[in-house]
């Protein structure tokens, strides 16, 4: 079965949609998908929203069943609004192609949100074994053990919404800021969601994260999330944003001591070229 077929089920379990914008891709999205077609709960359908890949990611999705594959060409917000409105889910998860979902992700969400209306998928790295990689999965436990969920103040950020509250999510963002801002996306969304509803929780055990294992890989991948962040920076939500650029809440905590440690010398490392990419696109746009 492909993995955008729907089977009528007698408990009438509601439709899942993943949601997947992708870019060059090819080097990560197989994996993600594969974690997709093996989850325990089978009511899923998959969207992937390309931004003009040249490489094989668009290939890689048909070979796995994608049926529905859009190109977009502007802003990664904007991407995942169309894989919002394209969704025939009652339920949608915004997920990256590094990201690779545990088995049973997906059912203990869709059971969770019987009493939410908006998950946060905790997450881990995919591999633990280089220096960086521990200081991501350090800065993780970081993350988790505070729990915090405040948009300013906070970094997690849901991926598993009702449809709903997305829609309503994304009627009160602009057509600009829809067409131009690609860093900070889910930051954003998660903003525009909880000015509606406030219901959300953590999904333990969920997701790991394919990150960068040098530093090499660091400094391109945030270098380009500061170059894609300009818009977000200087449109409607500059100050949302500057809010949530600081150090993690609950740092040196109790029992968070390395946790911490690793997440200070993260954001050290990250923060250099996040900020060289910001500097670089705001010389450019002026």
């Amino acid at each position: 079965m492909s993995a955008n077929k729907h089977v009528d089920r007698a408990d009438n379990e509601p439709r899942v949609t993943v949601s997947i914008p992708t870019m060059n891709s090819g080097q990560f999205i197989g994996r993600c998908l594969e974690a997709i077609g093996s989850q325990t709960y089978k009511q899923i359908e998959i969207n992937v929203i390309d931004g003009g890949s040249s490489d094989e990611t668009v290939n890689i999705a048909k070979e796995h069943g994608v049926e529905v594959i859009l190109t977009y060409s502007g802003g990664l917000l904007g991407a995942r609004e169309l894989g919002v409105r394209t969704a025939h889910g009652s339920i949608v998860v915004l997920l990256d192609s590094d990201q690779i979902l545990e088995p049973d992700a997906i059912e203990r969400a869709v059971k969770m949100l019987g009493d939410h209306d908006m998950l946060v998928l905790e997450e881990d790295v995919y591999s633990n074994k280089t220096f960086i990689e521990k200081l991501f999965h350090y800065d993780r436990i970081l993350i988790h053990s505070v729990k915090d969920f405040s948009p300013y103040t906070g970094v997690m950020l849901p991926r598993v919404y009702k449809k709903q509250l997305l829609c309503d999510a994304f009627s009160a963002m602009s057509a600009q800021a829809l067409e131009k801002i690609s860093g900070q996306d889910h930051a954003i969304i998660y903003y525009e969601a909880w000015k509606i509803s406030r219901r959300v929780e953590l999904v333990l055990a969920a997701v790991k994260h394919i990150e960068p294992d040098n530093i090499v890989t660091v400094w391109r991948k945030f270098y380009r999330w500061g170059y894609t962040s300009k818009d977000a920076h200087l449109g409607e939500y500059k100050e949302l944003i500057q809010k949530k650029e600081r150090f993690r809440k609950g740092m040196f905590k109790p029992g968070l001591f390395i946790a911490s440690l690793g997440s200070v010398c993260l954001l050290a490392i990250k923060g250099v070229p996040y900020a060289a990419g910001l500097v670089t696109a705001r010389v450019k746009r002026a």
